[in-house]
């Protein structure tokens, strides 16, 4: 992949990923106040997805500096 195209591509990966983790957050919050599942997935599956999806963001984010550097 070209270095000018790939450093774009991974900042918008690694904001999707930053979103989705908001959203899992946001789902584990709001299972903790009813106290059931959201689509059938408890709390601390949703804190677990919430931490992995923010791993990958800062992942991006790491590859799209990387490729900044037009290394």
């Amino acid at each position: 992949m070209d270095t000018k195209k790939a450093t774009p591509f991974f900042v918008y990966l690694g904001r999707i990923f930053f979103a989705l983790a908001f959203l899992a957050l946001l789902g584990a919050w709001l299972t903790q106040l009813t106290g059931g599942t959201l689509i059938g997935m408890s709390q601390q599956h949703l804190f677990n997805d919430a931490m992995v999806l923010s791993l990958l963001g800062i992942g991006m984010f790491a590859d799209a500096l990387w490729h900044s550097r037009n290394i």
